[in-house]
């Protein structure tokens, strides 16, 4: 026999009483959460009764089946167990409001923009303002940026004006190469010369005056691919290693514009007009850094080679053989970080005039004296043929917190710059120049860095900022 409760679950349903509320509840209505569950009503304490007794007393009526009894099963069929209502953003309803109280998974992306006003400052150029956009893809904070570019323009207070931009890619080929495009721009009212090689002591003189100045407006852009041939993996954890090789491409237009009776027009009229730098470069790069832009273990090497001559465009036959060393270590604590570089740069055969002070290799910098080599001299305060720089940095980054899905790190620093310039290889240690200084540090998302440097020197003092470290 089939009791009471079987018959019961086989019943039609009993139309709605008046005035209960309106229209029966479809099935729909019950799927979107607006009917009583059967799970609902047991934890109300309205279980059905198991005994298939009447709930409402002696007096009440079983409901009766229209199907046969003998058509009924033995046995009662399997029920599924109470299921909480489903949410209307489940059932993908664009026009159904949010569940009161529900929140979704947090999204992260790998994407991050990064629109900064640009700001620069060091002596004799002054403040430069402008405004930058930064674009870093990054899948996770440990990992290099597969994607990164920047677009700036900046104006200094002096007219000296700096615009170009940048786009590096990152195992575009899936093979780990970097891929590096970059145009700049520069006018500069107030380059600066001070003689070929003077190490004479200059304190007391006014270095910024018109007659250490001349003007030189450059334009120019370069193409450079690295490609990895051999790649480490540590057995304890830590920084992979890539060894790659470097291949560059850039050419570079000159125009010097002497002012009267200035040391430069004095000593190199030659050099007045206007000289063109079409360079090949051909090098090898090792990079085992946790992060590209503040980073905190690993080591970056790059040893290169320049060649110009009239078969590549260049006004000069010259060329340049260039050394950089950098590490970085953590002493006990993350946030504490000794980092050093070592470098070697010299010229060879009839280089041009802006070469003679600068640091070639992965990024060109100006040396010896400025923003990134010799902070505490003037930029380019003593240029030549070879040239070495050693620094020295403790970065302490003990405070980083969240803004909202950003992070903010905030730090101290000090470092010793020191540099030798000689026009011969054999004179290079006959010129030992010191500066150094303290320095503070905002680390924004591991990934764009803003330091303002103290630098001091025998003959000048300043201070220094910059959207990025020095190395």
């Amino acid at each position: 026999m089939v009791s009471a409760a079987t018959v019961a679950l086989m019943s039609p349903p009993a139309p709605p009483a008046e005035g209960a509320g309106g229209s029966p509840i479809t099935r729909d209505a019950a799927q979107a959460g607006d009917a009583a569950q059967a799970g609902d009503a047991a934890q109300a304490g309205d279980a059905p009764n198991p005994t298939g007794e009447p709930a409402g007393g002696q007096g009440s009526a079983a409901p009766t089946s229209s199907v046969p009894e003998a058509a009924l099963p033995d046995a009662g069929r399997p029920t599924m167990p109470p299921q909480p209502p489903p949410r209307w953003e489940w059932l993908g309803n664009p026009i159904a409001p949010k569940t009161r109280g529900a929140k979704g998974p947090k999204r992260s992306t790998p994407h991050r923009f990064l629109p900064l006003p640009s700001l620069r400052s060091q002596p004799a150029v002054g403040l430069q303002l402008g405004a930058s956009l930064n674009y870093a893809y990054r899948r996770r904070d440990d990992e290099p940026n597969r994607i990164y570019a920047f677009i700036e323009a900046r104006v200094s207070l002096r007219k000296v004006q700096q615009h170009g931009f940048l786009v590096r890619l990152r195992d575009l080929l899936g093979r780990g190469e970097i891929f590096e495009v970059g145009l700049p721009i520069i006018i500069d009212p107030v380059f600066p010369y001070f003689g070929h090689a003077n190490h004479r002591n200059m304190r007391g003189q006014d270095l910024t005056d018109r007659f250490f100045q001349t003007k030189l407006t450059t334009v120019g852009g370069y193409f450079t691919f690295q490609h990895p041939i051999w790649r480490y993996q540590p057995a304890a954890p830590g920084p992979r290693g890539v060894l790659r090789t470097y291949t560059g491409l850039g050419y570079f237009v000159d125009r010097l514009q002497p002012y009267e009776n200035t040391l430069f027009a004095a000593e190199r009229p030659y050099d007045a007009g206007i000289t063109r730098r079409g360079v090949i470069r051909l090098g090898l790069t090792w990079d085992r850094r946790d992060n590209e832009w503040s980073p905190r273990r690993g080591a970056l090497h790059d040893v290169t080679v320049d060649q110009a001559g009239p078969w590549t465009g260049s006004t000069h036959a010259w060329g340049r053989v260039q050394a950089s060393l950098r590490h970085y270590w953590q002493l006990g604590f993350p946030s504490l970080v000794l980092a050093h570089r070592v470098t070697y740069d010299g010229l060879f055969g009839d280089a041009p005039f802006v070469p003679l002070g600068e640091f070639g290799g992965l990024v060109t910098s100006d040396g010896l004296g400025g923003l990134t080599t010799g902070r505490g001299w003037l930029r380019r305060r003593f240029i030549g043929k070879q040239k070495a720089f050693v620094s020295v940095e403790l970065r302490f980054e003990p405070v980083e917190f969240k803004i909202r899905k950003h992070t903010l790190g905030l730090g101290l620093k000090g470092y010793v710059d020191l540099g030798m310039v000689a026009e011969r290889l054999r004179d290079l240690p006959k010129s030992w120049h010191v500066s150094g200084g303290p320095g503070l540090l905002i680390v924004w998302d591991h990934f764009a860095v803003i330091r303002l440097d103290g630098g001091f020197s025998r003959e000048t003092r300043g201070f220094y900022l910059m959207t990025e470290h020095a190395f």
